[in-house]
């Protein structure tokens, strides 16, 4: 292929696909990468796309109406191939698949984030849709398999009314039964769908089987709806019963004050036609459920201990048979758009629950069992006593570690926590199954009262749903690394909840910082969209509701203690949304959600010193943490300066993004003049960054790790600093908590230390991932050092992120942003400049999965991808001559599908399109 020169290259960014961009360096601006115009004549085919989504779902149940976005993966086997083109179909479901609207044939790369654009769909309907896509030159692939969605509700649409679950004047907490029962009339059922609110949360059971549980939390005036197919539960011809256990209790650090509210709705669709509807009214029967009133687990997430009496649980109440004649009639609040529930917002999120069996099980000397399921997950234990004797009393207790004498820890490690439970048995066969998840490992049952063997006990395990595809995959040539990414890999999963929380047992709250680290990370390993999507939209309403006028965002959202403006969490918002744009491409949400941003920009640069051109004046504090002696006694902090420039940068990009150039000026002429004050005030006489600066315009008299990383890691720092500060920054080994791990690691790496990198994730003698590691520590942690004081997490997700730190530096994958009208997948790649011999690794994109291995011998160094179809990969090789570099045996600039955009002295750089490749660069 011949040479491209940089300008053409750039200039021919507009056709490009997603793209695996080589980079030495953690570099995020925007990337126009240019696609082979053709596909080689390599073996291969164009087939029918696949991998189809709705709005982020398979088979989306309780998609917005008014919000539906469609996806796909190209089929594409060729060298280079690319998309040029598609056209979706959406049919009606039932027996008319009538055309509802065809795309016809649309010129463009793009393969996600497509909108839906004909007339408008109708409410809690099903739908079908295909996609076929056509290549390069123009050549149609066949349609692919029919998917399927189904819509939710407007407002309009609800029927059913909001009922009061408990007592008209509850105490702290309740859980109460909820059941109807409703003949079916026979015929084949097409689809059935339950539309679901609650305040705070619903179990709900189907003629005695668990179909859905939620909602996420949320303000009463924000309220989430869940909706999920129960078409395989119902039995048309015969009575069915619809059954809820309701929970709710008093606001927490994650939950917001609300009201207790049911709200169901119930649509059954014929395949002749017909349809049947069932809502919460008050024909509904209700009774207060079997729990009793226990005190509070901590003074953080505001839960409660569960003291459950099984004597007093109604049998059966959720099967059509249960007589309900005893129980009292439901009260009923009104209509949707009653208060405090007026408004109601489609959920794209939910939790998906899995078994966990025991790992071993042991009997103490006082007859106490207990249980190890291996690792810290988020979920709830579950036993089975087989004979029970009724009024027998068992308390349990789950924790963390163990003491000595092999009981499970109630003094160590449990997070300022009560973590017990307590249950009265009744007689015969019963299962203990509490409502409420913690985290935690271990499980003891003291005095079970018979024989507990591994198979009467599980670890109901949760978290939120994550995408139907190929998990992220990591392994290298130093095993601690590899357990590291999986430790974090883990962790990220297990805090990704109703919300993203930063524990799963002390406070569970959706903090901004915890959010985005965590959403990174899941998004990097799972290829999250929609938890990502829900965590900025609610940080986005946390501004609209407390800081409007002002500008800020919250510190942690929804929440019940009001506005809490932490300013360093303000100024990582920006961040968040465009490391979100980075690994999804959408951007419809960015556009949704600039308003915000530029208010945020605005309160930035509202408490700038104009006499030194720094943020000042802004009370920041360690919350109690160790800071390693950060000075936080300044005016103007210089973690906050920087964080503050890199705002400045985010929103200017945002903004360029949906063609707001004036705007992009703008922001980028604050961040310079911001970046010029950091320099001109922050950097010592050593050439080090100081913490800050007095009031009285002296600098602090410290150089904190934590200040220096922050100018490598988000580019403050100038050229010539670049190495001495990064020697620095590695000579003190983690001087800064698991919530800046990523920004300690993403420095290092932009410092050219990469074998840092690595000694820093695995040398265990020191606090950091690896002494986690041989604590036996299976969940990131609050701090390096936890308290037991003080109550410190180790369940903890904001140091998940240094996963994404791995993927970048070590395995040499970055996202970057797509061109201007590409798909939404640009990636970034390098082998790192030391610290190991090899790594291995596959990652999800929207284009489909990439994968790569490189190896570093005395031979050379070999690089071997993957790139999925649609998209494109720009490695890059420093150090290396053109004359150096092969393509499966072939010069490189001969091989098919690859383009060379750069051969400088000491650099070269390759375009390679679809397909397998493997590079070998000749040592010197």
């Amino acid at each position: 292929m011949n040479r491209i020169d940089r300008r053409t290259f750039l200039a021919n960014g507009l056709r490009s696909g997603a793209a695996l961009v080589a980079a030495g360096a953690v570099a995020d601006a925007a990337v126009d990468v240019a696609l082979p115009g053709r596909a080689s004549a390599a073996s291969g085919r164009l087939g029918p796309p696949t991998g189809l989504t709705t709005t982020g779902l398979v088979a989306g149940v309780g998609v917005d109406p008014d919000d539906a976005q469609f996806a796909w993966q190209v089929a594409d086997t060729r060298r280079g191939a690319v998309q040029g083109a598609y056209r979706i179909v959406v049919v009606e479901g039932g027996g008319s698949h009538a055309t509802v609207w065809d795309s016809g044939k649309v010129h463009s790369s793009r393969q996600a984030f497509v909108p839906y654009a004909g007339p408008s769909l109708a409410a809690d309907s099903r739908y079908h849709w295909t996609v076929t896509t056509a290549d390069g030159q123009g050549n149609w692939s066949a349609a692919s398999a029919s998917a399927t969605f189904t819509t939710g509700l407007r407002r309009a649409d609800w029927s059913a009314l909001w009922l009061r679950p408990g007592p008209a004047n509850p105490g702290e907490e309740e859980y109460t039964y909820l059941r109807t029962s409703q003949a079916l009339p026979k015929g084949a059922i097409e689809y059935a769908t339950a539309y679901v609110a609650a305040a705070h949360k619903y179990q709900l059971r189907v003629n005695g089987t668990q179909v859905d549980a939620g909602p996420s939390f949320c303000f009463p005036d924000e309220q989430y709806y869940q909706a999920t197919d129960i078409t395989t539960a119902l039995v048309p011809g015969r009575a069915n019963a619809v059954g809820v256990l309701h929970h709710w209790y008093g606001p927490g650090r994650g939950r917001p004050t609300s009201a207790p509210g049911l709200l169901l709705q119930m649509k059954v669709h014929y395949t002749d036609g017909r349809i049947v509807s069932l809502g919460s009214d008050g024909g509904w029967r209700t009774r207060r459920a079997e729990w009793l009133a226990a005190p509070q687990r901590n003074n953080d997430s505001g839960d409660f201990v569960e003291w459950i009496d099984g004597q007093l649980s109604p049998t059966g109440w959720s099967e059509p048979d249960f007589d309900d004649r005893t129980w009292e009639p439901a009260s009923v609040r009104g209509p949707v758009g009653t208060a405090p529930f007026t408004h109601l917002y489609a959920q794209r999120t939910r939790i998906a629950e899995h078994i966990v069996p025991p790992l071993s099980l042991w009997t103490l000397p006082t007859g106490a069992v207990v249980v190890d399921f291996g690792k810290v997950y988020a979920g709830r234990p579950t036993v089975v006593f087989e004979n029970g004797e009724a009024g027998h009393t068992v308390p349990m207790h789950v924790g963390y570690t163990l003491d000595p004498d092999g009981s499970v820890s109630t003094t160590h490690n449990t997070q300022g926590t009560d973590l017990s439970f307590s249950y009265i048995q009744r007689t015969g066969n019963q299962t203990f199954r509490p409502y409420w998840y913690l985290g935690f490992r271990y499980l003891q049952i003291d005095d079970p009262g018979e024989i507990i063997r591994r198979g009467q006990v599980a670890l109901v395990a949760r978290h939120a749903t994550m995408p139907d595809r190929p998990v992220a995959t990591f392994t290298s040539s130093n095993p601690t690394l590899d357990a590291v990414w999986a430790l974090c890999a883990h962790s990220a999963l297990y805090t990704s909840q109703e919300q993203f929380i930063d524990t799963p047992t002390r406070e569970k709250g959706q903090f901004l910082w915890d959010a985005a680290n965590e959403s990174q990370t899941v998004m990097r390993t799972y290829g999250d969209q929609n938890m990502s999507w829900q965590g900025l939209r609610d940080m986005a309403r946390a501004q609209a509701r407390y800081w409007s006028t002002t500008g800020e965002v919250n510190e942690v959202y929804p929440n019940d203690d009001g506005p809490q403006d932490y300013p360093t969490f303000t100024a990582l918002y920006p961040e968040w949304v465009w490391r979100y744009y980075l690994s999804t491409g959408d951007r419809a949400t960015v556009t949704t959600l600039l308003p915000t941003l530029l208010k945020l920009s605005d309160y930035i640069a509202g408490t700038i010193d104009t006499s030194t051109g720094l943020i000042s004046g802004q009370p920041l504090s360690t919350n109690g943490d160790n800071e390693y002696g950060y000075d936080y006694n300044t005016n103007a902090d210089t973690t906050l300066n920087i964080l503050g420039v890199n705002a400045f940068r985010r929103v200017g990009e945002a903004a360029d993004l949906v063609g707001q150039a004036e705007t992009a000026s703008l922001q980028a002429q604050r961040a310079a003049a911001l970046t010029a004050a950091v320099n001109a005030h922050l950097i010592g006489s050593n050439g080090l960054y100081v913490d800050g600066l007095r009031t009285n315009g002296q600098q602090s008299a410290v150089s904190s790790q934590l200040a220096n990383v922050c100018a490598l890691a988000y580019g403050i720092a100038p050229p010539a600093l670049v190495a001495p500060v990064a020697k620095y920054v590695a000579s003190l080994d983690i001087s800064v908590e698991p919530d800046r791990a990523m920004e300690l690691l993403r420095a290092l790496h932009a410092g050219g230390r990469d074998a840092d990198v690595v000694r820093i994730l695995s040398d265990s003698s020191f606090p950091g991932y690896a002494a986690i590691l041989k604590f036996g520590g299976t969940f990131t942690w609050e701090t390096w050092t936890p308290s037991d004081l003080i109550g410190d997490s180790m369940s903890h997700g904001w140091g998940s992120s240094a996963l994404v730190a791995i993927q970048e530096a070590l395995l040499g994958t970055v996202p970057q942003a797509p061109p201007a009208h590409g798909p939404p997948t640009v990636m970034s790649f390098a082998p790192p400049t030391g610290g190991l011999t090899h790594a291995s690794g596959t990652f999800p994109t929207p284009a489909g999965e990439f994968s790569v291995a490189w190896h570093f011998s005395a031979e050379g160094t070999r690089l071997s991808i993957a790139v999925p179809a649609n998209a494109t990969a720009l490695c890059r090789f420093p150090g290396a001559t053109m004359a150096r570099v092969t393509e499966s045996g072939l010069p490189a600039e001969h091989a098919p599908g690859v383009g060379v955009v750069s051969a400088a002295p000491g650099m070269v750089v390759l375009q390679a399109g679809a397909g397998s490749y493997d590079f070998q660069v000749e040592a010197t």
